[in-house]
């Protein structure tokens, strides 16, 4: 820009800011980018703006880095709860002890109020458990928009609830499950609560997807057609 040019533009910008003096007041995101040394006369002010703009943005800054500590720190333990949960599955010799794993970690670790675990096939065949017992048949004529979802949270209607937790559904305001499948599904793992807006369509679902991935190798392994799970 040539010097006239030059001499112009700053006649502009004064005349502008002459005709509205509260301008950069107004406007404190621009003062961040301004050099106003701290000398004397009318500047102190505008310094002292300046000064409270980029104290106002070191608060935000501090929030948000001690907001994104705990976070990491939540994730950590929760990282290490499902490293130890998922470990003790796979330590499990009998589908009975991966089912009593299952209810006494997410009961006491990750403070579920309400778990259950429905095999889909012959109770007789597969052998007593923790865990709840339904044919194929009824699962896809009770509980069809969880089977077809794979993972779900929210409020889901009385019946569906009342397949998957029994006499403790009354209790249960809102659910999120998982569905364990291969090329059938083999079983529906479910955790409730009381509170109908605990989990809803924005509750993220990564470690209930997780556990199901897990469940699915784990669970497939102790089931065939041969020992319960229907055709």
């Amino acid at each position: 820009m040539k010097n006239d040019e030059q001499i112009n533009m700053a006649q502009t910008v004064s005349d502008f800011l002459k005709e509205n003096p509260t301008y950069l007041y107004d406007r404190p995101e621009i003062l961040e980018n301004l050099y106003l040394p701290h000398s004397t006369g009318s500047a102190i002010s505008l310094v002292e703006r300046q000064v409270g703009r980029l104290r106002e943005r070191n608060e935000e800054l501090r929030t948000r880095f001690e907001t994104l500590s705990a976070q990491a720190a939540e994730n950590q333990q929760l990282l290490e709860k499902t490293q130890a949960l998922i470990l003790a599955i796979l330590d499990a010799n009998t589908l009975d002890e991966v089912v009593t794993v299952i209810y006494d970690a997410l009961n006491r670790e990750f403070s579920v109020e309400f778990c259950s675990l429905t095999l889909l096939g012959n109770e007789k065949k597969i052998g007593p458990s923790q865990a709840r017992y339904a044919s194929q048949a009824a699962a896809k004529r009770e509980i069809p928009s969880i089977l077809a979802s794979k993972v779900l949270c929210g409020v889901i209607r009385d019946r569906e609830v009342g397949f998957l937790f029994g006499d403790e559904a009354k209790a249960i305001g809102s659910v999120a499950a998982v569905v364990i499948q291969r090329k059938r599904p083999l079983a529906v793992l479910a955790v409730g609560n009381r509170d109908d807006t605990f989990y809803t369509s924005d509750t993220g679902t990564l470690f209930l997807s997780y556990l199901g991935a897990v469940l699915t190798r784990v669970i497939d392994n102790f089931l065939s057609d041969k020992n319960g799970i229907e055709s």
